[in-house]
């Protein structure tokens, strides 16, 4: 079983590192650098991985959550539905469905708590690192994803977001020194619906000069699939 296969088959199964480390005898560090490729499982180790997360033809390819498998792990041992999740936290119904889908894979950290709060459980702490590893960007900080159809779910402080449609095709780039009052003012434009404007993310970005380079990078890169904005032709003042 290699780094890539040991951690596709630990979140697949809804083990944090720590879980893991305790089931096979070893130190959640030691498990960390399994993944990383830092260190090898010795022969009886690689044993016990196989009883724990049982054997697997996967390539290490599929794209797991470690906030996918907590979510769904706990939401099922609390009994309650994903509706029912959604109404207790305020969410919305598809915004659960997507985490559990592995598609929004960071989320704000209001956000999460709320999740925390009607689950009666915390995000592990290994897993909430690898959460925020994945969605780094160097320099600025890390990507969270929100509900853009919720107001209470939207971003207050600066940055850059990007709005995606039901294939989770990003087709909006924005940026405001208010990223909530933005979208409030796109709420308005026939296109801000489902299934056009399905999930967002955005980053906080404080400098004004660096946010209006960044969405302009980003929509040039984008080119034809920042459908809505690709000419600046929604931006107002």
């Amino acid at each position: 079983m290699n780094a890539k296969q040991i951690k596709e088959s630990r979140i697949k199964v809804g083990l944090s590192q720590v879980e893991l480390a305790e089931k096979i005898g070893v130190s959640q560090p030691l498990v960390s650098q399994w993944e990383r490729r830092k260190a090898k499982p010795s022969e009886e180790q690689g044993k016990k991985l196989s009883e724990v997360l049982g054997t697997t033809d996967a390539d290490g390819t599929a794209d797991a959550s470690p906030l996918a498998a907590w979510l769904a792990k706990v939401r099922n041992a609390k009994g309650l539905s994903v509706p029912e999740l959604a109404h207790q936290s305020g969410l919305t119904p598809p915004a659960i469905y997507r985490i559990e889908a592995g598609i929004t894979r960071n989320l704000r950290k209001a956000t999460r708590k709320k999740l925390e709060n009607v689950l009666g459980s915390v995000l592990p702490a290994d897993a909430a690192q690898e959460v925020a590893q994945e969605s780094e960007i160097a320099g600025l900080g890390t990507f969270e994803d929100f509900d853009p159809h919720l107001d209470s779910d939207r971003p207050t402080g600066p940055g850059i977001y990007v709005f995606y449609d039901i294939s989770d095709r990003p087709i909006y780039v924005g940026e405001g020194s208010n990223v909530r009052r933005r979208i409030t003012d796109h709420e308005e434009k026939f296109w801000f619906k489902r299934p056009i404007i399905e999930s967002a993310s955005w980053i906080r970005v404080d400098d004004g000069t660096l946010r209006k380079q960044i969405e302009t990078l980003l929509i040039k890169f984008l080119k034809s699939n920042a459908v809505i904005n690709k000419q600046h032709v929604e931006r107002t003042a």
